[in-house]
């Protein structure tokens, strides 16, 4: 694939980027033209519709740099969030490169130093839009009452008519 494709990212990730236009400084030289490229070229989805093969913010992604060893770190918001080693802040033009790739994908990222890196998408081993699970009802206890399930028995509740209990409720 090529870094041609569409960038894709949720309502989430497009404000989180809008507000790095606002700010007063740039992160790294450069990052507010690659800001304002990927929200001129979005196509922004909800989280629950983004694809699970798409870089999120707080994925974990595995990635190549130049062809070079894998490496895998997960996407964070900032400098205040890094945790060295293990995560890519998004205000890093690696991080910035990543974020609405898919796995597969090879985009671009300018060093400080104007060096150009291409980084390959190897896999996404984890992307929290994917693993958020609709709610559930459980069955919270097994407990059945006897009189109720004697088979032929009817229960009838204990108030019949309309449920409006009148001014006399308040």
């Amino acid at each position: 694939m090529s870094e041609h494709l569409p960038v894709v990212l949720t309502s989430e990730d497009f404000a989180l980027l809008q507000n790095f236009t606002e700010y007063p400084a740039e992160p790294f030289p450069g990052a507010m033209d690659v800001v304002r490229r990927k929200l001129a070229n979005a196509t922004v989805v909800f989280p629950a519709d983004i694809g699970a093969d798409v870089v999120t913010l707080n994925s974990r992604v595995r990635f190549s740099v130049n062809h070079g060893r894998v490496d895998e770190r997960a996407l964070v918001g900032g400098p205040s969030e890094e945790i060295y080693g293990l995560t890519l802040p998004l205000t890093t033009p690696r991080g910035l490169a990543l974020i609405g790739a898919r796995i597969g994908q090879t985009v671009t990222a300018l060093r400080g130093d104007g060096w150009v890196e291409r980084i390959h998408i190897e896999a996404l081993p984890y992307q929290p839009e994917a693993h958020r699970s609709q709610p559930r009802l459980r069955v919270v206890s097994q407990h059945i009452r006897a009189d109720i399930a004697t088979p032929g028995r009817t229960v009838r509740p204990a108030f019949f008519g309309d449920d409006d209990p009148g001014p006399s409720a308040a």
